[in-house]
Formats: C-alpha cells, structure tokens, sequence
C-alpha cells in the first residue's frame, strides 16, 4: 500500500488549464532586510540569486498558467501585501477590474 504522498504525487496532474482568472504577485528580488550582506558585491550577488530563484518560480507558474496574470515587485518583503500595499491594491483592482 503506497503512502498517502506516494499516492498524491503518483494521481497528480499537471493543471494548466485553469478556468478562473488568476494573479499570482511576487517579491522578486526579495528586500533582504537584515540578512542583506554590508559588502555592496555580497549584496549584489544575494539579489542576484534571490532574483534567479524567484525569477524561476514566478516563469514556471506563468508557464504552466499561460492565463495567470503575474505580477513581480522588487525589493518587497515576503510579506508583499505590506510592504507594498499600494502595488497590491493597484494590481488586484487592475485585476479585478478587467474579470469579465
């Protein structure tokens, strides 16, 4: 009997056609904050990584979604809704405002 992952993983399907309309926002850089190296070079190469990685994620999701709206705001923190609450709330009425 296969694990109850083992089985999720063996029955999963890949879903790119989504029948709802979707945003997906991403940090992308993230904003370091604390963590952010003092060295510009260090840092330069931190955003550079953390851009690469985010970069990734934000590309496949818009590949595997051609309809998702994806959005990237660099320098937010993970918490992109305060952070960047006047991005957000621009992007999702933007969104919400062009749903049929």
């Amino acid at each position: 009997m296969p694990t109850v992952t083992q089985a999720i993983i063996a029955g999963g399907q890949p879903y790119t056609k989504v029948p709802v309309p979707i945003l997906a926002i991403f940090a992308a850089p993230h904003d370091l904050g604390p963590l952010a190296p003092s060295d510009p070079k260090e840092r330069a190469a931190k955003e550079a990584a953390d851009e690469a990685a985010v970069g990734a994620q934000a590309k496949a999701f818009q590949t595997g979604i051609p309809s998702a709206r994806v959005v990237r705001l660099p320098h937010a923190n993970h918490y992109v809704f305060l952070s960047n609450e006047a991005d957000v709330l621009r992007e999702m009425n933007t969104f919400v405002s062009s749903v049929p």
